[in-house]
């Protein structure tokens, strides 16, 4: 019997023309992985709504602003990607498109950043519910996140750019904690209706500035972050899904409140599809015609975040 691991599934999907880079960090993909990439997205798009999350379609980016409301830049800075553009001023564009190089002028010539690219979908939902009163929010969306992680970068395993679906709660701080808590029960049972193979584990964010890492040493003592990491072969495991509970931190920061005055509390479940399809690939291999069905067991998993 073939063991599989993340290298060796990215190496043979590779070689068969179903996984590129046309950039570090950004991976693109055809064929058998595409569809299986597929089935796990309808999945936890199907979940969700069973679960009676609220769909939100949110924009790519972010304002600044957001971020530095979020207090993301004494946070996470070291991930940021920012968007950009070029201007209109003639003389400008007119020496890009004659330049020998033009993409390298292109890319000196892009103006400040506009906006960043989003690093996390939770942000969209406390921008979009700031100043407001809330008793309760059930918000779920999936799109792409930006975190710029060096040369840690791994097909599937960590990208610059990466899928993630995500619930959000924000209300009451008990209904946050218990929300969290059935969405680790869940996130475990989906894992092994996958035949994959992990644990839940505590974790930290990897907090930037002396002034947020006692936020990550809050965390830990608190038990506010869970980790549901998968088995990618080679004895290692990666983070494939994270419970997180705010407590009032964006309730406060974006002015959140409940019914009876108080800051709302928050917490999210994510969960990165590409790994998803990664530990699913190292447990079952690449030849889809091994594969078992991930629709399996799917009533089993519904209404468990009520």
């Amino acid at each position: 019997m073939l063991f599989w691991t993340a290298d060796t599934v990215v190496a043979e999907l590779a070689r068969r023309g179903e996984l590129w880079e046309p950039v570090p960090g950004l991976v693109a993909c055809r064929g058998g992985v595409l569809a299986l990439f597929r089935r796990i997205e309808t999945r936890l798009a199907d979940l969700a709504r069973a679960e009676g999350f609220d769909e939100w379609q949110v924009a790519p980016g972010l304002e600044l602003q957001t971020l530095a409301r979020a207090r993301y830049f004494e946070s996470f800075p070291q991930w940021l990607t920012a968007a950009g553009h070029l201007g209109d001023d003639e003389a400008t564009l007119d020496s890009i498109a004659r330049s020998p190089d033009p993409a390298a002028a292109a890319g000196r010539a892009i103006g400040p950043a506009a906006c960043a690219l989003t690093p996390a979908l939770c942000y969209h939902t406390y921008a979009r519910l700031s100043g407001e009163t809330v008793e309760a929010v059930r918000m779920t969306t999936q799109g792409t996140c930006w975190r710029h992680e060096g040369d840690r970068l791994r097909p599937l395993e960590r990208g610059w750019a990466f899928t993630m679906r995500e619930m959000v709660f924000v209300g009451a701080a008990a209904d946050v904690r218990a929300f969290r808590q059935a969405g680790m029960a869940l996130g475990l049972r989906l894992a092994r209706s996958l035949g994959l193979s992990g644990d839940l584990q505590t974790a930290t964010d990897p907090f930037f500035a002396p002034s947020a890492k006692g936020r990550a040493l809050l965390q830990q003592v608190k038990g506010l972050k869970h980790e549901l990491r998968l088995d990618v072969g080679g004895g290692r495991r990666v983070a494939a899904a994270s419970f997180n509970d705010h407590e009032r931190f964006f309730g406060t920061c974006f002015d959140i409140r409940q019914p009876h005055g108080e800051p709302a509390a928050s917490g999210c479940i994510a969960f990165g599809l590409e790994r998803w399809v990664l530990a699913f690939l190292v447990a079952h291999g690449p030849d889809p015609a091994a594969w078992p069905d991930v629709d399996a067991a799917r009533p089993v998993l519904e209404r468990t975040l009520t």
